[in-house]
């Protein structure tokens, strides 16, 4: 099993909110299910009005300091959706990285990213090792790794998904 993922970067500052930030919340059609397309058109397009035209699947978001505070379920959704691998932040709160881990969006807390790379550089990262690398200039930090847990999780592609792995017998 690959830990790594490897992405073009999306770099945002400090205080990105979910929401009104990451997503436009008081515009989220129905609070009760997830509006695919509609989250998916508002994600971060008052930070970068180009994000939605240009993201591609597997970028990474690299954020400042409390990165999605009021840390609603539906910013997650936007992020995962739209083909975003990671986010990589200088600081969070845990409720976000649980909401985020559970619909299989890692998010990495490790100090100091936003001075590692910047916007559309590579960037790698090991979830099992907390290995953080700029891939153009090699240089490198460690974040806290995932534990075992939180790496079975994110394998299965969500919690609920891990779950059903862990419950429900193998079909022979």
């Amino acid at each position: 099993m690959t830990t790594r993922i490897s992405g073009r970067v999306w770099k945002f500052g400090d205080n990105i909110s979910a929401d009104d930030g990451i997503i436009q919340y008081s515009q989220v059609p129905s609070l009760d299910t997830f509006d695919i397309p509609a989250l998916k058109a508002m994600c971060f397009a008052e930070l970068a009005p180009r994000f939605r035209a240009e993201v591609r699947t597997g970028d990474i978001v690299v954020a400042g300091r409390n990165f999605g505070h009021h840390s609603h379920q539906h910013a997650c959704v936007a992020m995962k959706e739209c083909g975003i691998a990671a986010c990589v932040v200088e600081s969070t709160d845990s409720a976000f990285i649980r909401k985020a881990l559970n619909i299989g969006l890692p998010i990495i807390v490790c100090p100091g990213i936003t001075a590692l790379v910047d916007q559309g550089e590579l960037l790698e990262a090991d979830l099992a090792t907390g290995g953080i690398r700029n891939v153009a200039t090699t240089a490198m930090l460690c974040a806290r790794p995932f534990s075992a847990r939180m790496l079975e999780i994110w394998c299965a592609g969500g919690f609920a998904s891990a779950m059903r792995r862990k419950l429900l017998p193998a079909k022979e």
